[in-house]
């Protein structure tokens, strides 16, 4: 290889480098966090319940609720911006959620197993009072007592999760 060659690769490797920190430093710094620390962290201890009103310092509010229709299960997992700051949720595939279905403490089916998922990198803002909502249908469920563990796929957001015990005759 000749000196000119070599110092060409050095030079685009140098720049790609350059590039590179320059994007890692932007990014870094101008993307919206999960966590909005314009305003402090949140308050210590356990933020008070909403109760479908009201703000919680902090947290994203999870909820699961069903209903039988027809003879199937129709589950709607939702997380509300409860804080007093716009939120972002981030998700870094196609999945956005995850659950575990158990029928009398076995793990029946889980959303994700088996399942291969784009690399879609999306951010989604939530304001004051706005909501994500994701449904799940289960038809044949076999009797016995169910649970059923949600969460949102963001890691920024390990407590937006929920669960509900329901029980199939």
């Amino acid at each position: 290889m000749g000196k000119g060659k070599a110092i060409g690769i050095a030079a685009v490797l140098a720049g790609v480098a350059a590039a590179s920190a320059l994007f890692m430093y932007t990014n870094g710094s101008e993307r919206p966090q999960a966590k909005d620390d314009l305003l402090g962290p949140a308050p210590a201890g356990k933020p008070a319940q909403a109760d479908g009103k009201g703000m919680i310092a902090g947290t994203l509010a999870p909820s699961l609720t069903y209903k039988k229709e027809n003879g199937a299960y129709v589950f709607t997992f939702t997380v509300k911006n409860q804080t007093e700051r716009v939120q972002t949720v981030t998700f870094t595939s196609s999945k956005k959620y995850d659950y575990i279905l158990y029928r009398d403490g076995k793990k029946v089916k889980q959303f994700s197993e088996g399942k291969m998922f784009a690399q879609i990198y999306e951010e989604r803002t939530l304001k004051q009072g706005e909501e994500l909502s994701f449904q799940e249908t289960f038809r044949d469920l076999a009797p016995g007592t169910y649970t059923l563990e949600w969460w949102l796929a963001d890691k920024n957001w390990p407590n937006a999760r929920a669960s509900v015990t329901f029980t199939v005759e």
